[in-house]
């Protein structure tokens, strides 16, 4: 009778074991279909990025002409807005002065080399006289202008007999810098 229940002792023990092995199967079991399902999303969120991002890559032979066209672009830019010289900078003021009906009185300039290879920055400031409507045409013919201009700054001087006297500080920029 001892062996009998020694036997079932050891049934019960090999049943218990077993019994937790099958838990732990089963759990085991339960997080990898879970966390399948994540790996599938996963998957799935990394394989749509990729054909996105495959969707919007651009060949080389294309990337190069575009490289080129922008080349053009800017040589045509350069040569349509910015003068060789000096001299075709105060011409082309002198001429949007004299449309206006306004007296450019003194104009000073400093040229210094520029951020962009092959300019030079020009920086004028000059004394403009007139009548407040016309200066303010002039003003806006300047910036207006297919030369590049920017005005950076108008001072108020003294006004006579509807006579305005401003100092004008405009920038603008001419082939022939460090290239």
């Amino acid at each position: 009778m001892g062996n009998l229940r020694e036997l079932r002792l050891k049934l019960r023990i090999v049943t218990a074991v077993l019994g937790l092995l099958c838990a732990a199967a089963v759990a085991v079991l339960i997080f990898m279909y879970t966390d399948t399902g994540r790996q599938e999303d996963q998957f799935q969120s990394l394989h749509s990025q990729v054909q996105n991002s495959r969707g919007a890559m651009v060949p080389p032979a294309t990337v190069e002409d575009r490289v080129k066209q922008a080349r053009e672009q800017i040589a045509h830019f350069y040569e349509d807005r910015f003068p060789a010289t000096d001299s075709s900078i105060f011409e082309r003021m002198g001429k949007l002065a004299a449309e206006n009906h306004v007296h450019l009185n003194q104009a000073t300039y400093k040229t210094t080399d520029a951020d962009l290879p092959g300019l030079q920055q020009v920086i004028i400031t000059a004394g403009l006289s007139g009548d407040y409507a016309q200066v303010m045409k002039f003003i806006n013919s300047l910036e207006r202008d297919k030369m590049f201009f920017i005005v950076d700054g108008v001072s108020l001087g003294d006004q006579t007999a509807g006579t305005v006297h401003l100092s004008l500080a405009v920038e603008t920029y001419m082939r022939g810098g460090e290239e």
